[in-house]
């Protein structure tokens, strides 16, 4: 069969069985963490596990090859030493489900771009926009026209001496000693959060960029990565947040207009909440008081944190003292501050325990390429979430958000508790962890 061209701009294609491959025409289709993925509305879909079903791993260990004789998946079932085995895929009809892609707006030109005032040297626009205009890629993929890379995605492109934990790390150091990058008309991400925006806003503002870096770059972590305690900074990041959250976009309109509105509602504003932060405190406040409460509950005398630093994990076992009418177990985090956890672990798997209440949380840092602070590949929890379904109770689910997603959950949905104990639940998340092979790394593993 020959291969299915997808990204010609890198000189890769990929090998796909024809039912499959005709289903891929309107996908962006690149290898990040090690897996194929394709991507379409700025959402990301794990063409392994969309073929094969849960678990699936490459035979062959070439992630463009995804031909079905190329996948298998595994299975670990609880109870035993923690085996792993190999299945065979159903020889079935691949129907993927690939969202349907909004209608696309007319393609603004370069001076169209999203400007802070006359004096900014680039423009902005979404990613989708810049297929045949020179740009800087910031905190995304990056495309054919790209210049310049300055990210932390994984797969990215950024040139090794910028490379950064963050983003607007890279941002700042290359800004630092780099002039304009010549040709490129527009700076370009391909979604909307704070690492992207401080990232962006240093292009298009450098000289406010410069005097507020610290403040940008502890804004971007708690953005990402949900740590900080900078209380200037909670509260820039709750307001930006805020402003974003505003944002009423118009209906039917493509991810990538949207984010256009996104970035020309919220660019604007930067500079005056950087120098202005305390003016917003009807953005700031709902934040800073869930995060407030948050940190009392979690610091009850009762709470125990357990870390396994080998399998970079951290269980958090909530007291019975805390009531359950305090938590909301159908948001995440059971509805309290992803950041008062955060800064207690720096371990890249939370299992967050209350009665008999699981939720298990990969975390961001898992997701992209960084520098120091490497933590643990992820492990597919979707394997493991198939075991926990073998013997759940009846309108029971396990759901697993995905190994490719930023920050998958594994949660129980249904009518009641699970049939399992926490430690039980505990228990096999530790051997399954220990047992399965990586899934996805942001980051280069050390020997």
């Amino acid at each position: 069969m020959p291969p299915l061209p997808v990204l010609p701009e890198h000189d890769t294609e990929f090998l796909a069985d024809p039912e499959v491959a005709t289903q891929l025409e309107n996908l962006d289709i690149k290898v990040l963490g090690g897996r194929p993925i394709g991507i379409i509305n700025n959402r990301f879909i794990d063409l392994m596990n969309a073929i094969a079903g849960p678990g699936a791993v490459l035979i062959n260990g070439r992630p463009t090859d995804i031909r079905r004789e190329n996948l298998s998946r595994l299975s670990y079932a609880l109870g035993t030493d923690g085996e792993i085995v190999h299945l065979p895929i159903e020889a079935t009809p691949c129907h993927l489900a690939i969202p349907v892609q909004a209608p696309r707006c007319a393609v603004p030109c370069a001076d169209k771009a999203v400007r802070i005032n006359l004096k900014s040297r680039y423009g902005y626009l979404p990613l989708g926009y810049t297929a045949h205009l020179p740009n800087i890629s910031l905190d995304s993929i990056d495309n054919a026209s790209t210049l310049l890379t300055l990210s932390h995605w994984p797969s990215n492109h950024t040139p090794q001496r910028y490379k950064a934990n963050l983003s607007t790390q890279s941002v700042f150091s290359y800004l630092k000693e780099s002039g304009d990058v010549e040709g490129a008309q527009v700076v370009t991400s391909d979604h909307f959060d704070l690492d992207g925006l401080a990232s962006i806003y240093a292009f298009l503002s450098p000289a406010s960029a410069m005097k507020h870096q610290q403040l940008l770059i502890d804004v971007a972590r708690l953005g990402d990565f949900s740590r900080g305690a900078s209380s200037h900074a909670l509260k820039t990041a709750f307001t930006l947040n805020s402003l974003a959250a505003q944002v009423k976009l118009p209906k039917n309109i493509d991810a990538d207009t949207a984010l256009l509105h996104m970035f020309n509602a919220v660019l604007p504003n930067v500079e005056q909440v950087l120098e202005h932060t305390d003016r917003y405190a009807q953005c700031y406040l709902e934040g800073m008081n869930h995060l407030e409460r948050s940190e009392r509950l979690l610091s009850h005398p009762d709470m125990m944190l357990v870390e396994y630093p080998d399998i970079d994990l951290a269980v958090f076992h909530l007291p019975a003292a805390i009531r359950s009418d305090q938590l909301n177990d159908q948001q995440p985090y059971l509805g309290l501050s992803n950041i008062a956890f955060h800064n207690r672990t720096r371990c890249g798997v939370l299992a967050i325990v209350h009665g008999t209440v699981l939720e298990v949380r990969q975390r961001y840092e898992s997701w992209v390429e960084r520098i120091s602070g490497i933590p643990r590949a992820r492990r597919d929890l979707s394997i493991f979430a198939q075991a926990l379904q073998q013997d759940e109770r009846e309108g029971g689910v396990w759901r697993y958000g995905g190994v490719e997603n930023i920050m998958p959950s594994l949660k129980y949905e249904g009518p009641g508790s699970t049939r399992y104990s926490a430690e039980t639940l505990l228990m096999e998340l530790r051997q399954f962890l220990k047992v399965a092979p990586a899934a996805w790394s942001g980051s280069p593993q050390p020997a």
